[in-house]
C-alpha cells in the first residue's frame, strides 16, 4: 500500500513541476527506486514541461556544421559538432546501461573540461564572453556525466537489491569525448557518489538537457526514439556555465 502511494504522490507532484517528491514520504528525500523513477520519467517524455531557454539546434539534425546557440540571452555562433556528440555520448551511456532517463532523477546535466595545460595556454585569460564560443570548437573538450542522481539500489519496501539496478548505479560516472571517442565509464565509486573529472582535465562550465515531448533534438535507439533539448542556461539559479566549478562529492550524490 505504501508503494502505491508514493507513485501515486510522485504523479500528483509532477503535476506541478516540481521534482522534490519525496520530501513528504517516510523515506529518504533524495533517493528513489527504479521503479519511482520510471513512473516519473513516463509523465515527463509524454507530457512533461519543455526546459527554458532550449538551443535551437534543429538544423544541426540536417547536416549543418554551425547554429546559432544562446547563453543568458547572448546569441553566438557554435559547431554543431557539440551537438551531434553530446546526442552520441547520452545514446551511448543508455545503450552501455549508465543511463536510463533523460531528467532530474538520472541524467540532465554535464561538466565539461578541457586539459589543464590547455586551459592554461588557451582559454584562461579570455572575457567570459568568449569563453565558452571559442571552448565548444576546443578538439580536446570532453564531458563528465553524473547518472543515477536520484537512484537507491536497495529497495526499501522489499529490502532487495536486483543487481540489473546496482550495475546501473556503479555506472554512473561517464566521460564523453568530442574527438569521436566511444565514451568512457569511470571505476564504480565504492559509495556510490558523483565523483570529479579525472586528471589531466579542468572544469569550465557545463550543460543541461531534458526529455520532453515538444524537444528539438532525437536521439535513436533500436526499438524507440528520445526528443529532448540542451541548454547552457543551467537550471533555476542561472549559473554561468563557464564558471561552474565541480564541487566535492556529496555522500550518496
Amino acid at each position: 500500500m505504501k508503494r502505491i502511494l508514493r507513485l501515486s504522490f510522485i504523479v500528483i507532484v509532477l503535476l506541478t513541476g516540481r521534482y522534490d517528491v519525496g520530501a513528504q514520504t517516510d523515506t529518504d528525500p533524495w533517493f528513489f527506486t527504479a521503479e519511482e523513477i520510471e513512473v516519473a520519467y513516463r509523465y515527463q517524455e509524454r507530457f512533461g514541461e519543455r526546459i527554458e531557454r532550449p538551443l535551437r539546434a534543429r538544423e544541426c539534425l540536417l547536416g549543418k556544421k554551425e547554429f546559432t546557440a544562446s547563453r543568458n540571452g547572448i546569441e553566438f555562433v557554435a559547431p554543431c559538432r557539440f551537438i551531434t556528440e553530446t546526442s552520441r555520448h547520452i545514446r551511448e551511456m543508455i545503450e552501455a546501461g549508465a543511463a536510463r532517463y533523460l531528467f532530474p532523477l538520472d541524467a540532465d546535466h554535464a561538466h565539461l573540461a578541457v586539459p589543464l595545460e590547455i586551459w592554461e595556454n588557451r582559454y584562461s585569460k579570455l572575457p567570459q564572453e568568449k569563453l565558452l564560443p571559442a571552448l565548444l570548437a576546443e578538439p580536446t573538450l570532453a564531458a563528465l556525466y553524473h547518472t543515477a542522481e536520484h537512484l537507491i539500489v536497495v529497495d526499501p519496501y522489499t529490502e532487495e537489491a536486483d543487481p540489473s539496478i546496482k550495475a546501473w548505479k556503479e555506472k554512473r560516472n561517464v566521460v564523453g569525448y568530442y574527438d569521436g571517442r566511444p565514451i568512457k565509464i569511470l571505476p564504480p565509486e565504492p559509495r556510490g557518489i558523483g565523483v570529479n573529472i579525472p586528471p589531466p582535465y579542468y572544469s569550465v562550465g557545463g550543460f543541461s538537457f531534458l526529455a520532453s515531448p515538444k524537444g528539438e533534438l532525437n536521439i535513436f535507439l533500436q526499438r524507440r526514439v528520445i526528443t529532448f533539448d540542451i541548454t547552457f542556461d543551467i537550471g533555476a539559479t542561472g549559473s554561468d556555465p563557464s564558471t561552474v566549478q565541480i564541487r566535492p562529492p556529496i555522500a550518496g550524490r
